[in-house]
């Protein structure tokens, strides 16, 4: 057999095939019987082709992670977490730039983040540049982000861990977090 290839598991092809039958429910608003079969026919189909391209190797483990396998309640409390802080900033940001522009001290920040599943790793890293005032420059393989922010209070607010934390809490990850000084940064990184 082949390492690479994945192996076949129920469980997460029926994930899969519910939230494309609900998606298609949801999307055609059709319940004539035929319309019935064909979104569960094509959902038990797309999620037989699909389970294994949605499986990912952990990246401190061995473990073998599903894209689609995590507490959707926590995710959902974690995005409405996420919007305020982003309506939070960008109120931030705005009157920074237009009240008080001494206080725009831009600068890169880095810390540690160690997760293991790959996509807490790329969501940490979407939310922050999603939130105004703050861009992920970089993120290494060992967990290490490097991050600009705009203000000091904006730089301290990445290094709180905050964010870092409820993503833990959304994939059940302990991670290991904690800023990083000049000297702790990766040689094969460059600071300005």
């Amino acid at each position: 057999m082949d390492k690479n290839k994945k192996p076949f598991k129920l469980i997460y092809w029926l994930e899969t095939f519910i939230i494309l039958a609900v998606l298609w429910f949801v999307m055609s608003g059709i319940f004539e019987f035929k319309f019935i079969a064909y979104g569960l026919a094509a959902a038990a189909i797309i999620s037989y082709i699909c389970v294994r391209t949605l499986q990912i190797d952990g990246l401190r483990s061995g473990d073998t992670y599903f894209l689609l396998h995590f507490n959707y309640w926590r995710m959902l409390k974690y995005f409405f977490w996420l919007m305020w802080q982003i309506i939070c900033s960008a109120w931030y940001v705005s009157k920074v730039a237009l009240l008080h522009r001494d206080e725009v001290q831009p600068g890169v920040v880095w810390f540690k983040a160690d997760y293991d599943n790959p996509v807490a790793r790329a969501l940490l890293a979407n939310s922050i540049t999603l939130t105004p005032g703050t861009i992920t420059i970089d993120m290494f393989d060992d967990g290490i982000y490097s991050v600009h922010g705009l203000t000091q209070e904006v730089k301290d607010g990445v290094l709180d861990g905050s964010m870092q934390a409820k993503i833990a809490e959304v994939f059940g990850e302990t991670i290991d977090f904690k800023p990083l000084s000049k000297k702790d940064i990766p040689t094969n990184a460059t600071m300005r």
